[in-house]
Parts: structure tokens; C-alpha cells; sequence
């Protein structure tokens, strides 16, 4: 009885865990994760200009799209931030933001070969 509560107590904790970060996207053969402090990913999302039409695209509020902006593409930008935005999005805003980044020819956790 003690193991299964303990078992039950750690796939619990692991499936908190996951729940708080983010998500990959992925496109033109590259992929990296939202979040990631990575030059490539800024260039992939904020150079090219995809993360404002994905934000336009998206039915997040206006204060939560400019703080995803904002801890993505500014001068103030910050992984963890973005994290911490993505932990507190309601579930129904999680699948909104992917959809935008599908709608913009993102593919979402996919894993190349």
C-alpha cells in the first residue's frame, strides 16, 4: 500500500513538472523550444517576424501577447519569463497559441529524423 502511494506521489509530481514547461515548434527542418534563450530560435521566430503574426494570429489577451513578445523578441528577452507565462496559461490558451503557431506552418513536439 506505502509503494503504490509513493509510486502514485512521484508520477504525480513528474506529471506537475511537465505541465509547467514549454512546448517545440518546429519548421523549415529546425526546431526549438519556446522559452529557449537560443540566437536561432530568436531568428526563426523574432527576425523573421512569425512571432507577431502567430501573437496576431492567437486569441490570447492583449496583455499576454505582449509579454510573450516582449520575453521572446525584445531587448528584454528571457526564457524563463516566457515559461513562467506559458505555466500560468489556462489550458484552453495553451491549444490557442499552438493553433496559432500550426496556423503560421509551425508543426508542434515534432521530432525530426
Amino acid at each position: 500500500m506505502k509503494i503504490r502511494l509513493f509510486i502514485s506521489m512521484v508520477v504525480l509530481a513528474f506529471g506537475i513538472g511537465a505541465c509547467t514547461d514549454t512546448f517545440m515548434v518546429y519548421k523549415d527542418g529546425y526546431g526549438y523550444f519556446v522559452g529557449s534563450n537560443s540566437n536561432a530560435k530568436y531568428d526563426m521566430l523574432c527576425t523573421s517576424g512569425d512571432m507577431e503574426k502567430v501573437l496576431a494570429t492567437s486569441h490570447l489577451s492583449k496583455e499576454t501577447k505582449d509579454d510573450l513578445f516582449k520575453y521572446s523578441c525584445s531587448k528584454e528577452r528571457s526564457g524563463e519569463k516566457v515559461k513562467q507565462i506559458y505555466a500560468s496559461m489556462t489550458v484552453d490558451e495553451r491549444k490557442d497559441i499552438k493553433r496559432a503557431f500550426r496556423t503560421n506552418g509551425y508543426e508542434i513536439n515534432y521530432m525530426a529524423c
